[in-house]
């Protein structure tokens, strides 16, 4: 059966609270300096798995580019970035110098910078948002309804997770964002990451929340959901996520957003160092 949470209400200048996701961070200016190919000792190896909403060669070379420029704005200088061969696999090669913190820099890399923002399937305030407590009974709630729908957590694993139903596709989704930056909050010491739309996200967003006021919304990223806020008035083309960031783990998020959205699911399937 489902349970009911209560929500506060979102202040509607644009800002979507968000609960802290913790990205792990790097210190620009130590990866600077210029590398020669003898110094690339660090291989890794990524597989671009096959995208329902493009094919697969151009979801690889749309990858190796955000790669490119994710690790460009963190600093990491003199990289190699090319397609394994045969290309018909989908694998991606990463030819880095041996860097500090090496686990932190492949967080960077890996993530797939996906921020969206959906309807949640639930009446709208003032009943408290829909929750269910095991994805199971989210499932079968959802197998009830013809719509293209997503059972996604909300919460971290354990004792708080709980699911929630969200209507696909996105009203917002990685693709419509414009820039991302890191910014202190006002009164306390934590950071934040405002954002802007580009047009057309920014178009769709006015559109849907001018028609659905009090509707709940989820902000959702990289497939897991962050908050759930209703709408109390129409939102335009920025936004924040707010929460517990500190000033470089905000900064490391702004930088993966900005750097876009991978179009299709990745993962590492090899790593070896010279």
């Amino acid at each position: 059966m489902n349970r009911s949470l209560p929500y506060q209400g979102l202040r509607l200048s644009a800002v979507l609270a968000v609960t802290a996701l913790v990205f792990a961070t790097v210190t620009c200016s130590k990866f600077r300096s210029q590398t020669s190919q003898s110094d690339l000792k660090w291989h890794l190896v990524m597989e671009v798995e096959p995208s329902t909403s493009s094919s697969l060669a151009a979801a690889v070379t749309q990858t190796v580019a955000i790669i490119e420029r994710r690790l460009d704005q963190i600093g990491v200088r003199g990289v190699k970035v090319r397609v394994q061969e045969p290309a018909a696999n989908g694998r991606i090669e990463i030819n880095l110098p041996a860097l500090p913190d090496p686990e932190r820099i492949k967080k960077l890399i890996i993530s797939s910078g996906n921020l969206e923002i959906a309807h949640v399937r639930s009446p709208p305030s003032p009943a408290p948002v829909t929750m269910y407590e095991t994805r199971e009974t989210a499932e079968l709630e959802m197998s009830k309804h013809s719509e293209n729908l997503r059972v996604l957590r909300y919460g971290t694993s354990g004792k708080d997770e709980r699911w929630a139903i969200v209507e696909a596709p996105t009203i917002v989704s990685g693709n419509d964002l414009r820039n991302a930056t890191a910014s202190p909050s006002a009164g306390s010491g934590d950071y934040s990451v405002s954002f802007s739309l580009r047009p057309d996200g920014a178009k769709r967003l006015s559109s849907w929340t001018r028609e659905h006021i009090n509707e709940y919304l989820a902000v959702i990223l990289n497939d897991e959901i962050e908050s759930i806020a209703f709408v109390k008035s129409e939102m335009y083309d920025t936004g924040e996520i707010s929460g517990r960031f500190t000033k470089q783990s905000a900064e490391d998020l702004a930088k993966v957003l900005t750097s876009g959205a991978f179009p299709a699911k990745v993962r590492f399937i090899e790593e070896r160092v010279d």
